[in-house]
């Protein structure tokens, strides 16, 4: 019984199983951030919008990761890490331009997002979904 998702049974290659494990870690961070967000937002609608950011790059994260788990396509994922990544490089320089320093969980999500998209963009993720484009 092939754990892949193809119907052949070739063996995923660990990067992209890393980066389906990231896009998972990416969209629980996002949702969190996305709760808090919401829960403030009574005191700033501001956090309201932000909130709805947030919820929307989480099930763009999780819609990537499931795709790239099950062989489909790596494009969602590498779509939605970009944006989280632009993201949360906007709040680490916001922190550091405030003189906060860096945070810990924008600098997380930029971790998460820029390590999906390069596991995914090396040459055996790439050939792997390559050689799959049709199955």
């Amino acid at each position: 019984m092939p754990t892949t998702g193809r119907p052949d049974g070739e063996p995923r290659p660990p990067h992209v199983l890393m980066a389906g494990v990231a896009g998972f870690a990416q969209a629980t961070l996002l949702f969190l951030v996305a709760l808090v967000s919401f829960s403030f937002s009574g005191q700033a609608g501001l956090l309201a919008l932000f909130g709805v950011l947030y919820l929307a790059l989480t099930a763009a994260s999780l819609w990537g990761a499931v795709s790239v788990l099950r062989g489909r396509d790596r494009r969602p994922l590498i779509a939605a890490s970009a944006v989280t990544a632009v993201v949360a490089l906007t709040g680490v320089v916001v922190g550091v331009l405030q003189g906060q320093g860096v945070s810990f969980l924008p600098a997380l999500l930029l971790l998460l997002a820029v390590g999906a998209i390069v596991l995914l963009l090396q040459a055996p993720s790439r050939e792997w979904f390559t050689a799959h484009r049709g199955a």
